[in-house]
This record gives structure tokens, C-alpha cells and sequence, in this order.
């Protein structure tokens, strides 16, 4: 199943939190600073655009997964959010 797509604002925006993360991975691999790197690139997103919060927070878990940053990424659930 794929992901919905994003308001073209929101998109534009993930796409630069994703070249900082990705920035972030190769500078420090799986190490706090990336992980704090992580939580303030999700927070500036989630503020920017809090009704797409969870599709946002998932987003980036995959995105840290696809990097290796972890095996596994743990999705978000919307039903259970709301």
C-alpha cells in the first residue's frame, strides 16, 4: 500500500528534512546526535504541519530505516492517534 501523497508545501518541506537527515546519518551514523538530529527535524516538521503529524512521523521512520539508522521502523497507527 502506498503512502498518501503530500500537500505540495508539506512535500517540499519533507524533502529538505530528508536531505538534513540524510546529512545528519552520514556525518553520525546510528549515534545520539543523529537521534537528536531526528526528534528536532520531527518536531519542526510536526509544528509546521500538525494535521499531517502522524503521515510526517511515519515518513521519517521509514526514511531512518531506509538510512539503517534502525532494522525495523515503528509506525504510527492513525486510528490509535486520534
Amino acid at each position: 500500500m502506498d503512502a498518501p501523497v503530500l500537500p505540495h508545501r508539506s512535500h517540499h518541506s519533507f524533502q529538505l528534512a530528508g536531505e538534513r537527515l540524510r546529512a545528519h546519518y552520514a556525518r553520525h551514523q546510528s549515534t545520539a546526535a543523529f537521534w537528536d538530529a531526528y526528534q528536532q527535524i520531527q518536531a519542526e516538521l510536526t509544528a509546521e504541519f500538525p494535521e499531517l503529524r502522524t503521515e510526517l512521523c511515519n515518513r521519517l521512520a521509514v526514511l531512518a530505516q531506509g538510512l539503517g539508522a534502525v532494522e525495523q521502523a515503528q509506525l504510527l497507527d492513525p486510528l490509535e492517534i486520534s
